[in-house]
Parts: C-alpha cells; sequence; structure tokens
C-alpha cells in the first residue's frame, strides 16, 4: 500500500481549476488500495468547501499546515493548538509592527482581529470568516489553531514571516505567496505524515509526497518528493523531481 500526500493550492488546485485528469487518478489511486491525503495551509472550512465543490476522494486531510488532522469521515484524528499567551502575543506584534487585519483559525470559526480605526480589508473568501472582533478583544478567543496574516506581495510576505521567527520560539511561520500561516512550533506537514505512518504502523511501503510552496519543503525533503514545475526558484532547488499535475506522478506508480 502506497500514500501518497498532495499540497492543495497550486499543487492540486492550480490556477483555480481541478484538471478532470487528476480527480481521475486519485480515483484510481484510491481503488487500487492506496491512501491519498491532502495536506494543505488552508483551514478546514476553506478546504471541506473545495473538497466539496470538487468532490475530491481523500483518506485523511491535513488543515493548518497538519496542525488539525482529519479522517475520511471528518473525524478529527489529530489536532495540535498554539500556546494561548504566545498566541495574543503574535497577534499583538504582528497589529505593532504591519498593522491591518489578522485572521485566527479556531475549531469553531475563523476570527478575524481588526484594528481600532476598522477601515481594514477583510479577507472573508479567502478564510471563511465567520466573526469579527477588535485588537482589544484578542485575549478572549480561546482554542487557536493557526493565525495567518496576508500581505501585498511575496517580499512583505518573507519579511512578516522572518519577523515571527526570529522573536517568538513557540510558533513557525511559513510564508507563501501573499500568506503568511504560523502554527506551533511542531506542527509541520512533514510531522502530520511522520502521525500517518505510525497511525499505519507497517502498512505503507512507499510515501510520495508533492507540493510547491515553502510550508511544503519539509515534507519534500523528508521524502524525496515531487515539486510543481510552476514553483519558485527556491522551491525547486530542493529537488530534481518536478511535475506538471500530480496525476503524471500517480500514473508512474500505480
Amino acid at each position: 500500500m502506497k500514500l501518497f500526500v498532495s499540497d492543495y493550492d497550486m499543487t492540486l488546485y492550480i490556477n483555480e481549476h481541478i484538471d478532470e485528469k487528476v480527480l481521475d487518478a486519485i480515483k484510481r489511486w484510491r481503488e487500487a488500495g492506496n491512501i491519498f491525503a491532502i495536506a494543505t495551509g488552508r483551514n478546514k472550512f476553506s478546504i471541506f468547501e473545495q473538497i466539496e465543490k470538487y468532490n475530491i476522494g481523500f483518506d485523511y486531510l491535513m488543515a493548518n499546515n497538519g496542525a488539525l488532522i482529519f479522517d475520511n469521515e471528518r473525524k478529527i484524528i489529530f489536532k495540535e493548538t498554539i500556546d494561548e499567551s504566545e498566541a495574543y502575543k503574535v497577534v499583538k506584534s504582528i497589529f505593532d509592527k504591519f498593522g491591518a487585519t489578522v485572521e485566527i483559525a479556531t475549531d469553531e470559526c475563523i476570527i478575524s482581529v481588526q484594528s481600532k480605526v476598522k477601515n481594514d480589508i477583510l479577507y472573508s473568501d479567502a478564510f471563511k470568516i465567520g466573526k469579527i472582533i477588535d485588537i482589544e478583544e484578542i485575549d478572549s478567543i480561546k482554542n487557536i489553531i493557526q493565525i495567518n496574516k496576508m500581505t501585498n506581495n511575496i517580499e512583505k510576505t518573507k519579511t512578516v514571516a522572518d519577523f515571527i521567527n526570529d522573536n517568538f520560539k513557540e510558533v513557525i511561520a511559513y510564508g507563501n505567496i501573499r500568506t503568511v500561516d504560523i502554527v506551533g512550533k511542531k506542527v509541520s506537514k512533514a510531522n502530520g505524515i511522520a502521525f500517518l505512518e505510525n497511525k499505519l504502523k507497517n502498512k505503507i511501503e512507499k510515501i510520495f509526497t508533492a507540493g510547491d510552496s515553502n510550508n511544503d519543503i519539509e515534507m519534500i525533503k523528508k521524502y524525496d518528493g515531487y515539486v510543481q514545475i510552476n514553483a519558485g526558484e527556491n522551491i525547486k532547488k530542493i529537488t530534481n523531481k518536478y511535475f506538471s499535475l500530480i496525476s503524471d506522478i500517480m500514473n508512474e506508480n500505480l
């Protein structure tokens, strides 16, 4: 039995579309007795909406970069939250240094934290925001799974991620193109895969991983994975194994 772990955005879902060849390959991969997992930085509300929209079959889902892991019945089998006092400090520091809104994922909903002026841009579609609060109310939020900060460009994303990683030791920030994902220090897609390995014991003969961004680097390195051909050069340099569609990899290994 083989395990295939795919990132979602710009790996499985490319340019706001999933190719029918990819959906067919996932179906045949699972019908052959193999396991398919999605690993994404998206929160559970956003990724489940996508799964329903495209009718994506899966065995396991890692949301929030592996902070939440679900089985194919959507039951949580793993959860890692951020220490609340650390999370509050992170959010307040982001506001002080960079301004604008910060989004927080909890079990219940996605919360957008606004500044006092209340003229911030809200990223409702991107994060499926369910509640809006002021920065003064931050201490009321419990059970924090992930913190997100949207930016204007990749350079600002790197600046924010570097600031978090340089100043806070209990969290890790993954800078993607225009989004910084902040999770507990032990959270990563690679550690999520390790959890699945342990859960499945000795049933897995080979693991395949595919991704395109900074939050995919560790799992690609650890499991000798593949990088999407249009990924940034800093990601492509970690391997010489590239793909256009994940179906290319699946079809070769069925």
